[in-house]
């Protein structure tokens, strides 16, 4: 009995220990540039974040029947993103601070439906989309930041739903300082 006691501290003190060697940062905050929006990443593992946005989005469309439009939209989004390439980065003396990888992220966004600026304003109050992205993230050394996600995506309004594209590109800057890694 006595010996797996001490097996049993001695496994939950080396998990613990793993847990807390992060190579994702415990939390960071991105002001994004183009269109405002702030980005809050919260490491809850070795080489995956949660993260929360909050954004503007902007559409076109043109339509021989409609005519042309743009707008200017809040969206608000969920990832769980894992970074899958820290350690080769690692390996090939690449840096990984400010989360500087690549990852896969299943995805939650809302979008509102009446442009903020633009004429572009939808049918519906609201789309929701849920789908996965692939991204790449790059932190430098300054604090600048640029991102680029694609992917698949359920999108669902008031009045319809389909499959299509879910596109991301953010340039903005890290606030604080990072890992050196």
């Amino acid at each position: 009995m006595r010996t797996f006691i001490i097996i049993t501290f001695l496994l939950n003190f080396s998990y613990s220990n793993a847990q807390l060697q992060k190579d994702v940062e415990n939390h960071q905050i991105t002001i994004n540039a183009l269109l405002p929006g702030v980005v809050y990443e919260l490491g809850v593992s070795k080489s995956s974040t949660l993260t929360a946005e909050a954004t503007m989005g902007f559409a076109y469309q043109e339509s021989d029947f409609f005519g042309n439009g743009f707008g200017i939209y809040p969206i608000g989004r969920i990832q769980y993103r894992d970074y899958y390439n820290f350690d080769r980065r690692i390996r090939k003396g690449k840096r990984i601070s400010g989360n500087t990888g690549n990852y896969t992220a299943p995805t939650v966004a809302i979008q509102g439906g009446n442009a903020l600026i633009g004429d572009l304003d939808y049918v519906s109050r609201y789309t929701l989309a849920l789908g996965a992205v692939y991204g790449i993230q790059r932190t430098y050394p300054s604090g600048f930041q640029f991102r680029l996600e694609a992917g698949p995506a359920y999108f669902i309004d008031e009045f319809s739903n389909g499959i299509d594209l879910l596109l991301s590109a953010k340039v903005g800057w890290v606030l604080g300082r990072g890992k050196s890694k």
